[in-house]
Parts: C-alpha cells; sequence; structure tokens
C-alpha cells in the first residue's frame, strides 16, 4: 500500500523547473518528477487539508523529499501538481529507499501515512507521475528558484511531438534560442522531455512568474519584441518558413498557468530562507490541524452548542 502512496509522499514527479523544490547548485534540477492529482469536483478544500497533512508528516521524519505544491489558475480546476527535483535518477532512487526504510521503522509515520492515505483515496478520481530529464540545449537562460523574486506563478507548456520528428524540434528550439540570445529576450525558460510516465516525445517548458503583472508588461512590448525576434531569426521570409514547419513538427501543445500552494508543498530551507514569511505562515497555519480535528475541538469547547444553529 505505501509504494501506491509513494507518488504523494515521496513526490516523485513541476514545477518550474525554476520552481522545483529540490535543485543544483547552478540551476534548476538535473531530472524531474510530476505528479499530476486529478481530484473530484467539490474536493478541492478537503484534499487540501489531507494533503497538507503529507506534508506535516513526512516533515518529522528525516525524509530529504521536497515538493512544490500547485494548484490551477486555468485549465482544469480539479487538478493539483506536485513537483519535485533530482540531481539524478540514482537520487530518485536513493529518495525511494529512504521513504521505505522509515515506513520499515516508524510504526507511528507508517500508522499516520495510512490513515491519510485512507482520507485522500475517496478524493482522488486519478493520480500519475511522469519522470522528465532536463534539456539545458533547449533551454534558456533557466533560473533557480531561489534565484526569482516573489515566486507566486508557474507556467508549463506540454508539447507533444509528431512521431519522427524529436530532432526536427530540437534544431527548432536551439535555433529560436539563438535568436533570444541575439534579442535580448528577456525570457527565463527550463525545457525537459519525458522518460517515462508520458507519451514519448512529450516535453515541458517551464516559467516561474512573480506577479501576473509581468505578461501586463510583456504584451506591452510584445510588438517590439516579436519584430526583434523576427529580424534575429532572418526576417520575415525566414519566420513564415518556421510556422510551417513547427506545424509539421508538433502534434498539440497546452500551456498552463498554476498558483503556488504553501499549504501542500515543502520546500527546502533555502527556499524559504529567500522569503520565508510567504512560505512559513501559510504552510505552518494549513498544516497545523485538520478541519476534523478543529470541529472535534469546537464541539468540546462548546458542548451544548445546537448543531443546526
Amino acid at each position: 500500500m505505501m509504494r501506491r502512496i509513494l507518488p504523494v509522499l515521496a513526490f516523485l514527479p513541476l514545477a518550474a523547473v525554476t520552481v522545483a523544490a529540490q535543485e543544483s547548485a547552478s540551476g534548476p534540477p538535473k531530472v524531474l518528477a510530476v505528479t499530476r492529482e486529478d481530484i473530484k469536483p467539490g474536493k478541492m478544500a478537503p484534499h487540501e487539508r489531507v494533503a497538507a497533512g503529507f506534508v506535516s508528516a513526512i516533515s518529522k521524519t528525516p525524509s530529504a523529499s521536497y515538493r512544490i505544491g500547485l494548484v490551477p489558475m486555468s485549465g482544469d480546476e480539479n487538478v493539483v501538481l506536485y513537483v519535485e527535483g533530482f540531481d539524478s535518477f540514482a537520487d530518485v532512487e536513493a529518495r525511494h529507499n529512504q521513504i521505505d526504510q522509515i515506513t520499515a521503522t516508524n510504526a507511528a509515520f507508517k500508522n499516520e501515512m495510512e490513515q491519510l492515505d485512507k482520507q485522500g483515496g475517496e478524493m482522488h478520481a486519478s493520480q500519475r507521475t511522469a519522470l522528465y530529464m532536463l534539456r539545458p540545449d533547449l533551454s534558456f537562460r533557466p533560473r533557480a528558484m531561489r534565484d526569482i523574486p516573489h515566486p507566486r506563478f508557474v507556467s508549463i507548456t506540454t508539447t507533444h511531438i509528431k512521431p519522427g520528428r524529436g530532432p526536427d524540434y530540437v534544431d527548432y528550439t536551439k535555433s529560436l534560442n539563438a535568436a533570444r540570445e541575439k534579442a535580448n529576450s528577456e525570457a527565463h525558460t527550463a525545457v525537459y522531455q519525458v522518460v517515462t510516465g508520458a507519451p514519448t516525445g512529450t516535453f515541458i517548458t517551464i516559467t516561474t512568474i512573480s506577479s501576473l503583472k509581468q505578461w501586463d508588461d510583456d504584451f506591452a512590448k510584445g510588438d517590439a519584441f516579436q519584430k526583434a525576434l523576427n529580424a534575429a531569426l532572418g526576417g520575415e521570409e525566414v519566420v513564415k518558413q518556421r510556422r510551417m514547419l513547427i506545424s509539421e513538427i508538433v502534434a498539440d501543445g497546452v500551456s498552463t498557468l498554476y498558483a503556488i500552494n504553501p499549504a501542500i508543498s515543502r520546500p527546502t530551507q533555502d527556499v524559504v530562507a529567500a522569503e520565508p514569511e510567504f512560505w512559513k505562515s501559510r504552510t505552518q497555519v494549513a498544516a497545523a490541524q485538520p478541519a476534523s480535528a478543529k470541529a472535534t475541538t469546537a464541539k468540546k469547547e462548546n458542548p451544548k452548542q445546537n448543531p443546526k444553529q
């Protein structure tokens, strides 16, 4: 049973490479685990309380597993993403084994996890995890989360490449990044390619955003930047050719905006230290006491209260 809940507990999956909880010293993590949970309609609030309970439980152990929890600002409103970064696939295995060891030797932790798993089971329509590897050659000036001022949102674009067109997509993106460099683009993206858990040919492009006003500013400068980018690419004719090319390479793509939810996250200490008020206050308040416990406490404090009032 513990194997079944491990994707939630060990956080084996986004958040922007830039928003990943575990990061390398030089930037985004080399391996990213993204767990997608489809929550049943009307269950998002109780699910958050259970998820906060998972964070509280694992925080009492020496586990080296960390995660960033994301909730949708666009797209399917009943989806939650958990993202964890790793130094390597060996690191993925090591953290998996650590959770198994903690579970086998800590009866209180095992019991707490089983209770939380039981509570959360009825709230999920489905759960699935995918592992991705960083593509530094396709990323553009990627940053570590701790280097981003006041991270609040994550934009994730998922792109599915047509069979056999992977190399063409790589060439297309490399030339785009070269043009961005020449045009002095202010963009920061981290690109990952799926290894397992999602269709072959899946890429995700992640951008972390401090404020949605950034989009207002970007759109305001859109025409000027597009002209500079087109010139860097080689002119209007080249741009037209590239539009035709990308339609032949890409099967489909979708962009989704997520908000970072501290209550269901377990960030590393350096991420917390960069903005303690955002992380600690919300996380501690949300995870301190489940709703069921609060209701029980209130009943004890007010035994004569009419439940119908």
